[in-house]
């Protein structure tokens, strides 16, 4: 016969707090409904009920420290393990919606502690809450600048209605209440916490809570200024480039940037001009006459023209 201590690993000096501890979370883990199949596991639950009967209250934990033998208490530990698998459902419940793990438990521990002396009040009893449950979401660029709803199905298949606040960050974690992994006993279930993972979009990058962008000119507009098309994460703008505009510029678009609850940033439009693909001969000549009347050292700082 193994040792119990051994089969809950408690020390044998443990309080009965610590091996009801570690009973309900060896129990929660190798139980039948959540192990369907699993027979190694199904003896491995086996194994900790009879173990918990022979340690979880106090007259029978002094009988087996005594050394002394108690076959009725085998017997209602088989009992026991039988009973909870009506009690639960077994083969006839998946683990998915409409399993709650609250009540599923609730009535296996009460079960384990029928015979002997009356349960420990709520108040003496430890109050362990459930799991929290961690998942991932990816976000586009645009919804985290400006904020979304977005519809998640939890594991169990449950839908809620997510909303994702403006402004947010990768690596933000949101939190959503009692909605992890249910308690034992009376204990609270735990939170699910959704981890925002956002997407980068081509062409924009953000620096705090401003966007950054490209805007690419002829080196007409660069020099006469012009108003071009500027795309945002809104739509299009009209924007006034002005005259004498050099490459590296930056251009502000107010307000065109990521939104936060209290304001919201800007769009900068960083300026490359681009020359023809094919310069043709007649545009050579023409830059050579200006360059005769208009000559300047672009590397020089007081560069005019």
């Amino acid at each position: 016969m193994k040792d119990p201590y051994k089969v809950l690993n408690v020390a044998k000096t443990a309080s009965m707090d610590v091996i009801k501890k570690a009973y309900r979370t060896l129990a929660k883990k190798f139980h039948p409904d959540l192990n369907p199949g699993n027979k190694e596991a199904e003896a491995k639950f086996k194994e900790i009920s009879h173990a918990y009967e022979q340690i979880g209250k106090e007259d029978s934990r002094v009988k087996f420290d005594k050394g002394e033998t108690d076959k009725q208490q085998q017997s209602r530990e088989r009992a026991t393990y039988y009973q909870s698998q009506q009690d639960s459902g077994r083969y006839s419940r998946s683990f998915g919606q409409d399993f709650d793990e609250t009540d599923f438990f609730e009535n296996l521990f009460r079960n384990s502690d029928a015979q002997g002396s009356r349960r420990q009040p709520s108040s003496s009893r430890p109050n362990l809450s459930g799991e929290d449950h961690l998942y991932r979401l990816e976000v586009d660029f645009k919804d985290a600048a400006l904020g979304a709803e977005r519809e998640i199905t939890l594991p169990t298949g449950k839908k809620l209605l997510l909303k994702i606040p403006p402004g947010i960050n990768s690596g933000t974690k949101l939190r959503i209440k009692k909605q992890g992994g249910a308690g034992f006993d009376s204990a609270p279930p735990g939170d699910a916490y959704v981890e925002i993972s956002v997407n980068d979009l081509a062409g924009y990058r953000r620096v705090g809570n401003n966007i950054e962008t490209e805007l690419v000119l002829s080196f007409q507009e660069a020099i006469l200024g012009a108003e071009v098309k500027v795309q945002t994460i809104d739509g299009q703008v009209m924007m006034q480039v002005p005259a004498g505009t050099s490459t590296g510029s930056r251009l502000r678009i107010r307000g065109k940037g990521i939104k936060t609850s209290s304001a919201r940033g800007d769009q900068i439009a960083i300026i490359k001009i681009v020359l023809p693909k094919i310069i043709s001969s007649a545009l050579k000549k023409a830059i050579r006459n200006l360059g005769s009347q208009y000559s300047y050292d672009p590397r020089s700082t007081k560069a005019t023209v």
